[in-house]
């Protein structure tokens, strides 16, 4: 699908504001992070001016800023659900405040509340958003005076209230956003939602290939993974028959290619070079890098990359292909044969392949054993030495799944080909991470094996089990992350020493509705 722009400000597109109600924001403007996500579903915006509302009440001063016990954004949330009324300090004040339920939330309320009760000019107006900005006590006490004669004068309210007024505007200053702001940024914020509704491979590709203007690249890349994973949108890691540079979209597909160039140790000097050399390569063996072999890959392409990131191309295995189906560990200890070589030796092999192509580098090697006379006898006990651990390892080339998923996501930021819970050899899940995220999983007993992620213990406050401590548990699998793992304090004081991260185990219990999610409540956990 190819967006259209003059449809991107569709602000009616029902399907847009759905998404972002969801809580299913990552990538999204101003609402990617946890934060945001969580109350997205919390507000529940349908229009440009509750978005920009959200925008506005989930900045550090909103949240931290207290009202009888509650944080300005929980009244904000709470009176929109109309689980509280919406109560103003002054009648005079509901036409100021009614779209935000009583609650100031911009400057420019309090410079209309300024205008309407004490008479201020737009301009005085604008002085006392900016002495409450400078927190300077001479200029407010300057502006509180001007303010309450102001309202005495107007007969609006009395000067008891006009002070109580003033000591709120005063006070909401430390977290108070500006709505010219919010809602440039709640319009932004729509925008990149619509794109990810009705075109999210291309959004997905895009905000992958930009992963690397974040602070933890990897961490971004992972998230954005499990979120496209979880909207139906696979990432497929580098291989020969789509080796790409950058993250890029196949339509027919609906797929993603991870792009090489996002490969841990593969720097940007070395994507440049590798662009280059396989170019190069592709000339001289007259052929496409889909139809490369081992032999190809080892002597053209790892014969001219730095160590480092040959060694991790083939570790995410993008050096396997079509003719090319040997394990990773086995090109890992191949290369590492090949590198002990000399200048001179990995010259004749190279040499000799154009002519009469190797069909490994065991061949390759015993035929320059038997035909190189230029190796003088004291290099020849050491290539012979060479060549019999070549023929004869001393361990295993396998790869085991843990190891696959393990170099995959330290190179790569996310497991593309498997993860830890595919090797269980006891795996009785009934039920998928990407199940429970998109609500499709059937509601009762359940079990799933996941990866745990994290673990966060919470203190009950009150009721018949306050203080003692339950879990909130995220955990992964194949089809993405969730965390809508909950384990009560009797299971939690039970299986407590299961619950740390890296942990691969099953989790038995029951998927139930939770507000507009779905929780998985652990009733017992397995280790595996």
């Amino acid at each position: 699908m190819t967006i259209q722009l003059n449809n991107i400000d569709n602000f009616n597109d029902r399907a847009t504001w759905d998404l972002i109600c969801s809580g299913r924001t990552k990538g999204v403007f101003q609402l990617e992070s946890r934060l945001g996500q969580s109350w997205a579903k919390r507000v529940n915006p349908r229009s440009v001016e509750e978005l920009a509302d959200l925008i506005s009440i989930i900045r550090p001063g909103t949240l931290e800023a207290m009202l009888d016990g509650k944080s300005m954004t929980k009244h904000y949330v709470d009176r929109k659900a109309q689980r509280d009324e919406t109560v103003y300090l002054h009648e005079s004040l509901e036409p100021i405040l009614k779209p935000t339920y009583g609650i100031i939330v911009y400057q420019e309320q309090a410079m209309k509340i300024a205008t309407s009760i004490a008479g201020f000019s737009p301009e005085e107006a604008d002085s006392l958003r900016k002495a409450m900005g400078k927190k300077d006590a001479a200029l407010m006490k300057e502006v509180r005076e001007k303010f309450t004669n102001g309202a005495k004068n107007k007969g609006i309210v009395d000067e008891a209230t006009a002070e109580q007024i003033f000591d709120w505007i005063s006070a909401s200053a430390r977290y108070s956003f500006n709505k010219s702001h919010a809602v440039a940024y709640a319009i932004n914020s729509f925008r990149s939602a619509y794109c990810k509704t009705h075109d999210p491979l291309k959004f997905y590709a895009t905000y992958l290939n930009h992963a690397c203007n974040k602070p933890d690249k990897q961490r971004e890349i992972k998230e954005l993974i499990t979120d496209a994973r979880m909207s139906g949108v696979e990432v497929y890691p580098p291989r020969l028959e789509y080796f790409h540079k950058r993250f890029t979209m196949n339509r027919d597909k609906n797929i993603i290619y991870f792009g090489y160039s996002n490969v841990k140790s593969v720097g940007e000097g070395e994507q440049e070079r590798l662009a280059v050399i396989i170019k190069e390569a592709e000339e001289k063996l007259n052929k496409p890098i889909s139809e490369f072999s081992w032999m190809d890959c080892l002597l053209y392409i790892g014969n001219q990359l730095k160590k480092n990131a040959f060694n991790a191309l083939i570790s995410v295995g993008g050096m396997n292909g079509k003719n090319n189906n040997k394990t990773r560990n086995s090109m890992l200890f191949e290369y590492a044969v090949w590198d002990s070589l000399t200048k001179k030796e990995t010259t004749w092999i190279i040499d000799n392949y154009e002519k009469t192509p190797y069909i490994s580098l065991e061949s390759a090697m015993r035929d320059m054993i038997n035909r190189n006379e230029d190796i003088n006898s004291r290099r020849m006990k050491t290539v012979m030495e060479v060549y019999n651990g070549l023929i004869t390892p001393a361990y295993s080339l396998e790869d085991s799944i843990e190891w696959i998923s393990d170099i995959e996501q330290k190179l790569m930021g996310y497991s593309l080909s498997c993860t830890k819970v595919d090797s269980l050899k006891e795996n009785h899940s009934d039920v998928s991470c990407r199940d429970i995220a998109t609500k499709e999983a059937q509601r009762g007993g359940a079990t799933i094996a996941v990866k745990l992620t994290e673990v966060k213990e919470y203190k009950i406050k009150n009721g018949e089990r306050a203080g003692e401590t339950m879990g909130f548990v995220s955990g992964e699998d194949f089809t993405g992350e969730c965390d809508c793992f909950v384990i009560f304090p009797k299971e939690f004081l039970k299986f407590k020493k299961l619950l740390f991260l890296g942990n691969t185990v099953l989790l038995y219990g029951e998927v139930k509705e939770k507000g507009k999610d779905l929780s998985f409540i652990i009733n017992k956990i397995k280790q595996v």
